[in-house]
């Protein structure tokens, strides 16, 4: 539509397109594709690197389970916004980009119901599902 709007297609009626080199490049720079589960390849990835990287793999995993036993169960500080982030979509079992893409307000909305306490989700569930019987 862009494309059209700028000219760089007559209209259908008359039959003949006329391709603006400049203008098409500039709508090819602004459209970016997203293509979800096909990645450029990375050494990162091949199982040999993992293997040798596995020790200080399970050395990050570790102290991260550590320094989060120690914050908010021995010390029962309460939980930072990224913590709680994390544990709203890990309870709704939202993938990471799935809780980049979510908005702003609604992330808070999320947080601030604290739907990782089993209570809380629970009765998260009944009004989304109130709310779609609704919308039927």
């Amino acid at each position: 539509l862009e494309f059209e709007r700028t000219g760089g297609i007559a209209s259908k009626k008359k039959g003949h397109k006329q391709a603006d080199k400049k203008v098409e490049e500039e709508v090819s720079d602004e459209v970016e594709l997203q293509i979800h589960g096909v990645e450029k390849p990375s050494v990162w990835r091949l199982y040999g690197v993992q293997f040798i990287l596995l020790p200080y793999s399970i050395g990050k995993v570790l102290t991260w389970e550590i320094c989060w036993f120690w914050r908010y169960r021995v010390k029962k500080l309460p939980y930072a916004w990224e913590d709680a982030c994390y544990l709203t979509q890990t309870s709704l079992k939202i993938s990471a980009n799935t809780w980049k893409n979510i908005d702003e307000s609604r992330k808070e909305d999320l947080v601030t119901r604290r739907l990782w306490e089993k209570s809380n989700m629970e009765r998260y569930i009944a009004e989304t599902r109130k709310e779609s019987k609704r919308r039927r």
